[in-house]
């Protein structure tokens, strides 16, 4: 590579010595900046040592005091070390050959892309897919990435490898998002997050496919999820989401679904069944540790809304019976707060927590200690007799319908028989008619035969 040589004009230095003489010296810098940088350095010349001035490199002083000389007419050009100049050359270098290895990778990648196709036509998806993701390492350009990435996933599809697929789309979706159908990606996400629910399992192993992955329907619903929070799909994949944390002991996250499917999701049908697994949530919490009754105050909450907004529903006994031990849970707390400001000498507070275990949960179990209790502290207070009936608000009374019956022989087919008989046995008891869910004192009891 060839440089410009620069001219400097040349530099005349007079010194002067009095008592030792005069001596003239000058150096005049002409000739190629490389070979001077390389031969002298950055060295000025002493009046003993000056060789040839074309090879020496000017001083500091002298470049500064030559500037006023450096005709008009000649053009300033930034001067290059070769040290810079070495550097720009090994850059561009080093640039021609990653070009030339880009070429030649993405020259590889189609050939394997290629080799994909031929793959997937001949029905080995597991081998086709590798070939794609090796398409999409090679290469370079974004649009065959994309096209390596997409290819991998539907083969993975065909080849009902759900996981594989799923991350293949979001990669697609992280570093593709321009160059694919978004929507669709999503809607396939929410669509694998199903089949997972339902019990689908990647096998690991071609020829071991009773052998299966992990379930990954967690990780690709709150993927689906992130991408797409407001899809048609959403409401349904949260409330899974929320019954899996609540079966895995983890009510917080339980809760923050449920939530989101009611503030999301207003009026479907997982708005309806995440009213009643919020309900069932703040249930378990005001069971397994309610100090200050926050938990139980939030399930009667929930339960009597569900009751006045769905009166008629199928799960109205169970919300009942639920409704009902939450009362108990709350007149327990009650009643041993009442014990403990007892045995402290505060009665006036234990009257007051008394009383409204009286009140509000007249019903429960714990109503005749704190009535006995009450009584103690206040005279005036008469306790009712502890035989006295008490409301049972969730006791439900089922109807009996017998199974109308059949006026017909029974018969037992010969092959049926073990062998004893040759023909068909007639039931000699047709006549006998009692109801199976009678107990045996009722059937004893009656004039019927049994």
């Amino acid at each position: 590579m060839s440089f410009r040589p620069v001219l400097s004009r040349s530099l005349l230095c007079l010194v002067s010595l009095l008592s030792l003489g005069t001596l003239l010296t000058y150096a005049q810098e002409s000739g190629d900046e490389t070979s001077s940088a390389s031969e002298a350095g950055d060295v000025a010349p002493s009046a003993e040592s000056a060789p040839e001035a074309g090879d020496v490199a000017p001083s500091a002083e002298s470049v500064s005091g030559a500037g006023e000389d450096v005709p008009e007419d000649s053009e300033a050009l930034p001067e290059m070390t070769a040290e810079e100049a070495r550097e720009a050359e090994l850059e561009a270098e080093k640039a021609a050959e990653n070009a030339s290895r880009r070429a030649k990778n993405d020259a590889a990648a189609l050939e394997v892309f290629q080799k994909g196709l031929d793959l997937e036509r001949e029905g080995d998806y597991r081998k086709a897919a590798k070939r794609f993701l090796d398409a999409e390492l090679l290469t370079s350009d974004k649009t065959v990435k994309a096209n390596a990435l997409s290819n991998a996933a539907r083969v993975y599809r065909q080849a009902e490898l759900y996981g594989s697929e799923f991350d293949c789309i979001e990669r697609l979706i992280d570093e593709h998002m321009s160059r694919i159908d978004f929507t669709a990606a999503v809607n396939r996400e929410y669509e694998i997050a199903d089949a997972f629910y339902k019990g689908h399992r990647d096998a690991m192993f071609e020829w071991l496919p009773f052998i299966k992955d992990s379930d990954r329907f967690l990780e690709c619903s709150e993927a689906a999820l992130e991408h797409a929070p407001c899809a048609e799909a959403a409401g349904a994949v949260r409330l899974r989401l929320g019954r899996m944390y609540l079966e895995d002991q983890k009510p917080e996250k339980a809760i923050e679904k449920f939530q989101e499917v009611l503030d999301l999701h207003p009026g479907t049908d997982s708005a309806y069944y995440a009213e009643l697994g919020l309900a069932d949530v703040y249930c378990q919490l005001a069971e397994y540790g309610d100090g200050d009754g926050r938990w139980a105050r939030l399930a009667i909450e929930k339960l009597d809304h569900f009751s006045e907004t769905y009166p008629e529903a199928p799960e109205i006994q169970w919300v009942k019976e639920q409704r009902l031990e939450i009362d108990k849970i709350q007149a327990k707390r009650l009643h041993d707060l009442a014990r403990y400001h007892h045995r402290m000498g505060r009665d006036d507070l234990a009257e007051y927590y008394l009383s409204q275990v009286v009140q509000q949960y007249g019903e429960t179990e714990h109503a005749i200690p704190s009535e006995r209790l009450l009584a103690e502290i206040d005279e005036t207070y008469e306790a009712p007799p502890e035989s006295m009936p008490r409301k049972d608000p969730a006791h439900y009374e089922f109807a009996r319908n017998p199974i109308p019956l059949e006026d017909s022989d029974l018969l037992i087919a010969p092959e049926n028989s073990d062998g004893k008989w040759l023909l068909p046995i007639r039931d000699l008891k047709k006549d006998i008619k009692t109801d199976s869910r009678e107990t045996y004192e009722e059937r004893a009891g009656a004039d019927e035969p049994y």
